[in-house]
């Protein structure tokens, strides 16, 4: 059986979420199943997440939780803190 080949970059808000989400847990060293213990979910919900599969609200939230974060709504086109940087980088 021949795998699909990754997208070089992610697409959407899911496949952004989704490689955050793995990329914050192997930043902290984590393996899948101890995320999986601190988080209370299935180790396979995780897979899933860090796949933009599809993950039921609770339990995306028990995960960014046990990763530190919360989940919040913001407008799309609303500039953080974080992008500010980028933004005044481009003007020079």
């Amino acid at each position: 059986m021949m795998r699909k080949k990754a997208a070089q970059s992610p697409i959407s808000n899911v496949e952004r979420l989704a490689a955050s989400l793995r990329a914050t847990r192997r930043e902290r060293k984590l393996t899948q199943q101890t995320l999986a213990e601190r988080s209370g979910i299935a180790r396979r919900t995780i897979t899933n997440a860090e796949h933009a599969g599809n993950v039921g609200i609770r339990e995306l939230c028990r995960l960014a939780n046990a990763l530190g974060y919360e989940v919040v709504l913001r407008p799309m086109d609303t500039v953080i803190l974080e992008d500010l940087n980028d933004i005044f980088r481009d003007d020079e």
